[in-house]
This record gives C-alpha cells, sequence and structure tokens, in this order.
C-alpha cells in the first residue's frame, strides 16, 4: 500500500479497472512467496501468479493484462526483468525480490526506471506505514492464476475469496477427518505454488495451525543431492545427522506430490534395494508381498514393518500420516508400492484450477487403485454423456460412447459414465479477459466442464478413465488414450520419470502408436554389460536395435498388466539418452521446463517436443505403419 498499490474497491470487477490492483509472483515457492500472497490478500489487492519456469514474454502478458504494479522475483531475476519489461510493461513501477535459495541479499546492479526492494524491506516499510488493513469481501477477486500455457496462450483463472474460503474449509474438514491434528502437523511445500494443488494446500495447513516447511524439488529426496556438514564434509547418504533431503530434515506429517514425484520415490527405492545382498532382496521382497496381502485384507503385518520396512518410511522422515497425489492420474503399480512399502496410505485426489482445487480425494480406508474418491463438501459432481449433435464426442477402446445412464464399463460395475461436471462454491469464475472460452465451459448454472471423462462407481466414488479431447484417432478407426498409456507405461524400470518419462504418439496416418522413452540409462548400460553389448557411449547404446527392443519389450508388458487395450499397444519406439542440455533443447536433452520438454507444472508439452524431436519422430512414425 505505501508503495502506491491499491485494494480493489467494494463490488469493483478488475476486468474492468484500471488502477494498481494487483501484484504479480514470479517466484518459486518459499517462505517469502507466502508472506507476499497474504499480505497482498489482507490489502484486497489481487495476487497473479506466474510460474518461476516461464519465459520473460510471458510475464509481461501477464503484468500487461493484469496492470500489475509490482512483481515479486528473485534476486537473480531482477535484472532480468528490468531489461524486459522496460518500455513493454507501462504498468510496473516496483519489483521487490526475494532471496530464496541464494547466497546474494542485494540487488547491486541497474534498477533502470523501477524501485527495488528486498521483500524484507517491504515488509518493514509496511509496519512503519502504520497503514490499516482493507479485508476483503467474498466476492474480491483474489488470485489470477494463470495455466502453463502448453498450448496457446496461457489462461489466467479468477478465483475469488469466497472460492478460496469454500475450498480451505471443505479440505481442512477432510484433512481433519483423514486423521489430522489441529495445530500438531508438518506440511512440506515444494511443488510451484503458482499451481492450485500447492496453494491451496499451503492456505489450508496455515488454516489447520500446521507447520509449513519450504523445500526445492529438486532435492526433496536425499537421492541425487547432497549437503555440507558443520564441519565442512559432505553427506551424500541419506541419514542422519544432516540429511541431503528435504523429506528428512523436516519429517512431514503430510506431503502432496504429482504422480511424477511419487514413481521417482519408487524407483529410489528399488535402485537402493537393488544394491544390496540377494539375501537382503529376497528379506524386502517378502516383506513386501507379507504387507501387500494383509494390507488389502485390511490388516498389517507389525513384525514385517518394525524389522524391515519402517527402515524405508524412516528415508521419508519416518512420520508420513498420508500422501495425496494429485495433478494427473497415478499409475496402480505406483500407487501400490508406496502404500506397502512406506507403511501410508497414498490417496489419489482430483480437481482443478478452475474449481479451486476442490474436486475428489480418496479415503483412507479406500484400498483401490485408479480411485480419485468421493467429492469433498464444497462441490458437487455429475456425468455428462458425450455426445454432441448426436454423435459420440469420444469413445472408449470398444468404439462405444460414454453415456450417463451406463452401468457397466469394461464389465465393471458403474454407476454412469460420462464427462465431470462440477458446481458449487468453490468454483471460479472464469478466464480474466477471456469471456469467450470461459463461455466455452462454465454453464450459466454453474456447471464447469472439466474435459476429463469418469466413471461413478457404486460407492459414490469418482474413477477417471479418459480425456474428452486427449483421445486420438488411429487409421483403422480405433481410439487411443495416450495420457493413459504414459501412465501405464511409465511403470517400466527402463523409463527415466526424472527426465520427463515417455511421450506417446498416433495419428490417422499410423496403424500403430510410437513413443519417445527417456531412458533409465543406468539400467539398460546394466543389461549391456551383462550381456556382452559392445557399445562406444550411452549415447549409441540407446540406438542399438538390441536396447530398443529390451525397452519396448518392457514396454509391452507393463502395458498388459495395466489392461491396455491391444490397440493402444506401441508399435515402435526410440531412446532418448538425457545426456544433452536440460537448459536447451536438443535430440539428447533431458525434458525440462527450462528447455521447454515440459510445462511449468511438470505436463508433457507435446507441441514442443514434437518440434525439438522431429528428426527422430519422423521416421519413427513410419514404424508405426504396416
Amino acid at each position: 500500500m505505501d508503495l502506491g498499490l491499491q485494494p480493489i474497491p467494494a463490488g469493483g470487477d478488475l476486468q474492468t479497472l484500471t488502477g494498481p490492483h494487483t501484484l504479480l509472483i514470479f517466484e518459486e515457492t518459499c517462505a517469502q512467496w507466502a508472506t507476499a500472497a497474504l499480505g497482498a490478500f489482507s490489502q484486497s489487492i489481487c495476487v497473479a501468479t506466474s510460474y518461476a519456469t516461464l519465459g520473460m514474454n510471458a510475464v509481461i502478458e501477464a503484468l500487461n493484462e493484469t496492470g500489475a504494479a509490482a512483481i515479486v522475483c528473485n534476486v537473480k531475476d531482477v535484472e532480468k526483468v528490468v531489461k524486459a519489461c522496460s518500455g513493454k510493461a507501462p504498468s510496473l513501477t516496483t519489483i521487490i525480490f526475494s532471496t530464496n535459495n541464494s547466497t546474494e541479499t542485494k540487488f547491486s546492479g541497474n534498477p533502470g526506471s523501477y524501485q527495488v526492494l528486498s521483500v524484507d524491506d517491504v515488509v518493514t516499510r509496511g509496519l512503519k506505514s502504520g497503514k490499516p488493513f482493507h479485508p476483503p469481501t467474498p466476492d474480491t477477486l483474489g488470485v489470477i492464476m494463470y495455466t502453463s500455457g502448453s498450448t496457446g496462450k496461457p489462461k489466467g483463472v479468477m478465483i475469488k475469496h469466497r472460492s478460496m474460503v469454500a475450498s480451505i474449509a471443505a479440505m481442512k474438514q477432510k484433512f481433519l477427518a483423514l486423521g489430522g491434528v489441529l495445530g500438531g502437523e508438518t506440511y512440506l511445500a515444494y511443488l510451484p505454488a503458482a499451481h492450485i494443488l500447492e496453494l491451496i494446500a499451503e492456505l489450508t495447513n496455515f488454516a489447520m495451525g500446521s507447520e509449513i516447511c519450504f523445500a526445492d524439488p529438486k532435492t526433496i529426496s536425499s537421492k541425487g543431492a547432497c549437503r555440507q556438514k558443520p564441519d565442512g564434509t559432505l553427506n551424500l547418504k541419506p541419514e542422519y545427522p544432516h540429511p541431503p533431503g528435504a523429506i528428512q530434515e523436516f519429517r512431514p506429517t503430510i506431503m502432496a506430490g504429482v504422480p511424477k514425484i511419487w514413481d521417482i520415490l519408487k524407483k529410489g527405492v528399488e535402485d537402493q534395494v537393488g544394491k544390496t545382498s540377494p539375501l537382503k532382496q529376497f528379506v524386502f521382497k517378502v516383506a513386501f508381498i507379507g504387507r501387500y496381502w494383509a494390507v488389502n485384507q485390511g490388516r498389517d503385518v507389525p513384525l514385517l514393518k518394525c524389522l524391515v520396512l519402517n527402515k524405508l518410511a524412516d528415508t521419508l522422515g519416518g512420520r508420513l500420516k498420508m500422501g495425496l497425489s494429485g495433478g494427473g492420474p497415478i499409475s496402480a503399480e505406483v500407487q501400490t508400492f508406496i502404500r506397502v512399502a512406506f507403511c501410508m496410505p497414498l490417496l489419489q485426489g482430483y480437481a482443478l484450477t478452475e474449481t479451486t482445487c476442490a474436486g475428489t480425494i480418496q479415503a483412507v480406508t479406500d484400498k483401490r487403485n485408479g480411485i480419485a474418491g468421493a467429492p469433498i463438501g464444497s462441490i458437487e459432481i455429475k456425468l455428462r454423456s458425450c455426445i454432441k449433435n448426436g454423435e459420440p464426442e469420444v469413445m472408449d477402446r470398444e468404439k462405444k460412447p460414454y453415456l450417463a445412464e451406463d452401468t457397466s464399463h469394461y464389465g465393471e460395475r458403474c454407476a454412469g459414465r460420462g464427462e465431470v461436471l462440477i458446481r458449487g462454491p468453490s468454483v471460479s469464475d472464469g478466464y480474466f479477459k477471456q469471456q469467450s472460452k470461459t463461455d466455452e465451459v462454465f454453464s450459466k448454472d454453474g456447471w464447469f466442464s472439466s474435459g476429463d471423462v469418469a466413471i461413478m462407481t457404486p460407492d459414490g466414488s469418482v474413477k477417471i478413465v479418459d480425456r474428452v479431447k486427449n483421445m486420438l484417432k488411429l487409421k483403422g478407426g480405433e481410439y487411443i488414450a495416450i495420457e493413459n498409456m504414459e501412465k501405464e507405461y511409465s511403470t517400466s524400470p527402463y523409463v527415466n520419470p526424472m527426465n520427463g518419462g515417455i511421450m506417446c504418439y498416433g495419428d490417422g496416418d499410423m496403424d500403430k502408436a510410437v513413443a519417445l522413452v527417456q531412458a533409465n540409462t543406468v539400467e539398460i548400460k546394466k543389461w549391456a554389460d551383462g550381456s556382452g553389448v559392445t557399445y562406444s557411449s550411452i549415447e549409441a547404446l540407446c540406438k542399438l536395435p538390441a536396447a530398443e527392443k529390451l525397452v519396448l519389450d518392457s514396454l509391452l508388458k507393463a502395458g498388459k498388466e495395466g489392461k491396455l487395450g491391444a490397440n493402444e499397444y506401441l508399435g515402435a519406439i526410440a531412446l532418448i539418452p538425457g545426456t544433452g542440455s536440460p537448459d536447451n533443447a536438443e535430440l539428447t536433452s533431458p525434458w525440462t521446463s527450462e528447455n521447454g520438454g515440459l510445462t511449468a507444472s511438470n505436463k508433457l508439452s507435446r507441441q514442443s517436443i514434437n518440434t525439438t524431436y522431429k528428426a527422430i519422430l519422423d521416421p519413427l512414425k513410419k514404424k508405426g505403419i504396416r
């Protein structure tokens, strides 16, 4: 307020106002992010969010569209913001920097025409100013959350305070029902706060009085991380004291993660167990199988937990009461492994930015895989038959349309199939200054069309099975669900999720789908060395037909175990070694948000990958044609 920002007036519509009512946050998740957001909320100032990994063009677009007068960014990005925004973002007057993950505490560069202050400077200035709070009303716009924009211009989702409060209240109620304790939990914050899952999870834990610990996604696990001890030596092992990973350091009781994170944790344990003696590997398998059967029968095995599995639980800090998986479908194999090996429930959730993270959460007692659970208290859900103008919009692999009156899904009993529609106080108010886009998916009677296809189980749980628009049709007219295929194929030990995983591809000219695979070169090298296969480099190894066959066979096995349709089996693959630059896209690069392979929310950026890997993908497509 002392810097010139103004509260949104009661009843005002930010889409038509021109004053300095918005603060843009362009930073990784950290305590200073939360401080800035909560400070803005207290003054009825809107917070616009931009992923820290997005380019400056997206930042300039967000500044101009919202008329933001101030931006919060990392100290290392101040000079970049100054250069990029000068003359291109006329509303911007102030740059506020955080010192997250930086040894720098001051900005010593050229500020240009901007006022440059640290977050601490602004907090101190605010305390001295004596300005009163300007609390928001329920209808005050609290957040404009920009999507990561994997295709086209990012959309800014308008979230009013009433929607945030509805979601926080419902999530708090759900966490308490799942065993959470007011004032007794520790939450690990590391996902992008510009993603609705992280923002609402943090706000809910503040509302519960939880301890919140901030971490970096690259070092939440001790695998691949190191830490300097007080004596100057480095600790590379997941052990106390001074563990390298944030999970062990903070020992959370509640943790949210996207499927990729849980897959990384699973493969980290498998690598760790694989390096032990045959006897220890046998003992682990016995303990795992024993607890698997016990859990599925509603029992447990205290002795096996005490002697074997609790050691794995310690790698996650040893205090986790529950894990929540969201942001996409998680494979049955990964969910089962985490649930059994780490001795904690891993619950699937389903929600969207447009519903302010309100959707469904699986029950702790629900041992089924692939189930997203029942609706939380602030929304209601119904299924819409996927029929438009008398024609099916999408069909299952048996070429049947999804209908709300269906009672069976591939032989499984259900209480309807169709597109998920969500209504309730948590649902947002549409897209900022994009009325036509809003009208496409927000109905006049309050229903939001998710684009996700689900079945409703007989007990009232939601199970996501498809996408309305992400189905591809092959030459023979068969539909394939590429996201579901990727979910199942990613369980192969030869897929490297840390480098981006696997991307399936198909079109109307092809008989079979193909895939680009970020290779787990450690496992492929182990196979080659044990089989007497000669190679000059990792890159050369990944091009060998024998290596491709090894991985393809493993993928097809995973696909069959995941019950993919025969038309969803891959016809050919290409292996990407992941040895290239993570910052600049090359034919050997891992997929990262920095080089455009992933969106800022760690989802595949298909158009970007298709362009970058055209030289590999074009000949690969021909292998998918009989």
